[in-house]
């Protein structure tokens, strides 16, 4: 008896950490969204010449890679969902749309 309940315990535990994971790169993936809102309206300002947004641009472009580099670690080590996937997908996208 004791086995099964350890077993029933690792299972639900498991399960517990998997979803937590999921949530952690759903928060990511938001980010990057996010991230990529803010971009393109800085985008936009700069072609009509503010300086404001032409400045906000190294700082953008340092926080794309990082989480650039954080979702393809993410991808490469299966932690992304199918659906997690598609979201960073449609981003992309939109980023290849807006900016070429």
């Amino acid at each position: 008896m004791k086995a099964i309940e350890n077993v029933f315990v690792l299972e639900n535990t498991s399960k517990k950490n998997s979803k937590g994971k999921s949530n952690k790169w759903d928060k990511c993936l938001t980010d990057y969204k996010n991230y990529f809102k803010e971009y393109k309206k800085h985008y936009e300002n700069s072609k009509n010449g503010d300086k404001v947004s032409l400045s906000q641009y190294p700082y953008m472009r340092a926080r794309w890679e990082v989480l650039k580099e954080r979702i393809i670690k993410a991808h490469s080590n299966n932690c992304l969902t199918k659906k997690q996937i598609q979201k960073v997908v449609k981003i992309n996208m939109k980023i290849v749309k807006t900016c070429f």
